[in-house]
């Protein structure tokens, strides 16, 4: 059964309970502790931390509560705690309330990684995914930009062979279209371009639902017009029918690498559901249009694949034109501090390109300089 986006996002926008500043700071000193160890954090540890000192029984007495809330577990009686889902959640709605910029040397390898390849839309992605996964060190991924529904720029028409023509298709996310077009008769290429001068003004800004209402064109007609405009309404269709973006993905080996993934067959579990876009596709449908991230964790997650993962998404674009997302796959003991102001910084660098791609000009500018 397919997991809805409004589903997930009602999961993970539960509200927290309520910490004291005491508990909350210990519980951060715990996450903290556990993302760099990867050991079990124990109350003499936390108590040494502790800006305001307290007693080491009185940090046992405050870990037990959070236990108790559901915050950490413990994986052995005698052992430290180490936190649950819930404890990471608190940390990462920490994070969502108080903006933090991404280090500036993450922003600008990834600024550098995408310039590389700013010139050919559909590597955007693949170069996204390549520096993400680099930098945190786990599974990335990303889809290039899709408009919702294309639609034309500009058309041209080329004559091939006496009975074949070649339409050319440039959409609004500057992806070239082109299509070969079996002619009922020999034609010339000044006819085709009085028949491109005619029908342009028809097409261009438009989808193929508008062309079709505007000209009454279906699937097919009579004469040269009819069949271009035709061919281009199919050809439009056949395009938006992909529903489902590809994903560049990198970093599989690293993410299934980690000790937290490695046992019994999980990793192979997790393997099978990255084969398909499906899993990848009904999380990205969370993911706000305002290049904020959206973070699930563990459990949160109806999908079992993923449920000792976190995963962190982010829609990049030109609302209402083009969009796509990045994001990255990796243990629920991650260094969200990063890992959020990364993905975001991917998302706000390749909305700058795709906004460039259709305006000349990034509206982002005044972010991305800041960090020259």
């Amino acid at each position: 059964m397919a997991v809805t986006a409004s589903l997930i996002a009602s999961l993970w926008r539960a509200p927290m309970t309520t910490l004291s500043p005491r508990r909350g700071s210990i519980l951060r000193l715990i996450v903290d502790g556990y993302i760099a160890t990867g050991e079990p954090v124990a109350s003499s540890v936390v108590a040494s931390d502790l800006k305001v000192k307290i007693s080491p029984a009185t940090v046992r007495n405050e870990m037990v509560g959070l236990e108790d809330d559901g915050y950490i577990t413990r994986p052995h009686s005698s052992a430290g705690c180490v936190p649950a889902d819930k404890g990471y959640r608190f940390i990462v709605e920490g994070l969502e309330a108080s903006y933090i910029q991404p280090d500036m040397q993450d922003f600008d390898a990834i600024r550098a990684a995408l310039e590389e390849r700013r010139r050919d839309m559909e590597e955007w992605a693949d170069a996204a995914a390549s520096i993400v996964a680099g930098l945190l060190k786990t599974l990335a991924f990303a889809s290039a930009p899709r408009a919702d529904a294309s639609r034309i720029k500009q058309l041209e028409i080329l004559l091939m062979q006496d009975l074949t023509a070649m339409l050319v298709l440039i959409l609004h996310e500057t992806t070239v279209v082109k299509q070969l077009i079996p002619l009922d008769s020999p034609t010339t290429q000044d006819e085709l371009f009085r028949v491109r001068n005619r029908v342009h003004e028809a097409v261009t800004g438009r989808t193929a639902d508008e062309i079709a209402r505007r000209i009454g064109v279906g699937d097919s007609g009579d004469g040269l017009e009819s069949l271009i405009l035709g061919s281009a309404v199919r050809t439009l269709r056949e395009r938006d029918q992909q529903k489902i973006s590809g994903y560049n993905i990198e970093g599989l080996g690293r993410l299934l690498g980690a000790p937290e993934l490695s046992q019994d067959n999980y990793g192979a579990e997790l393997t099978d559901a990255l084969d398909s876009d499906e899993a990848l596709y009904e999380l990205s449908e969370g993911a706000p249009s305002d290049g904020s991230a959206v973070v699930y964790i563990g459990a949160e997650i109806p999908r079992v694949e993923f449920n000792r993962c976190s995963v962190i998404i982010a829609r990049y674009g030109v609302p209402s034109e083009a969009s796509g997302v990045v994001g990255m796959i990796g243990p629920t003991r991650l260094a969200y501090k990063r890992a959020v102001p990364v993905v975001e910084a991917a998302a706000t660098l390749l909305g700058d390109l795709v906004t460039e791609a259709y305006y000349g000009y990034p509206v982002s500018g005044e972010s991305t300089t800041a960090h020259t």
